[in-house]
């Protein structure tokens, strides 16, 4: 029985890792509209053709980094494609919000998902 209860335990938090649906700590308004999440889940069904229209994007803006995947600009940009919401939306998100935001893509994307 304890093990049950150790196992249910477990569940939610990986629900929560495995969510792409960023919540908001607060209401945040954007075009006369009031938003407390969006959902990210699209990132699921993006390509590596995707992945590297990205890099273009960065390479355009004059980011020049090795992991610019690492980058908020680069999760306001993945974001943006896998929301259809503008770049704008995500560039006017509070400090915090944008930091949770680059942790989610810079999660998903190196998120073991991949080789072991």
């Amino acid at each position: 029985m304890d093990e049950i209860k150790t196992n249910a335990a477990q569940e939610p938090a990986e629900d929560q890792e495995e969510s792409l649906i960023l919540k908001f700590r607060k209401p945040y308004m954007f075009e006369g509209k009031e938003y407390t999440e969006v959902d990210l889940s699209a990132m699921e069904d993006m390509t590596a053709e995707d992945l590297c229209a990205m890099g273009k994007i960065m390479t355009k803006l004059g980011i020049v980094n090795p992991v610019a995947e690492m980058t908020v600009d680069y999760a306001i940009y993945m974001a943006a494609r896998a929301s259809g919401k503008p770049v704008e939306f995500f560039k006017g998100l509070p400090p915090k919000e944008g930091i949770k935001l680059k942790n989610m893509v810079t999660g998903f994307l190196y998120g073991g998902d991949g080789e072991d």
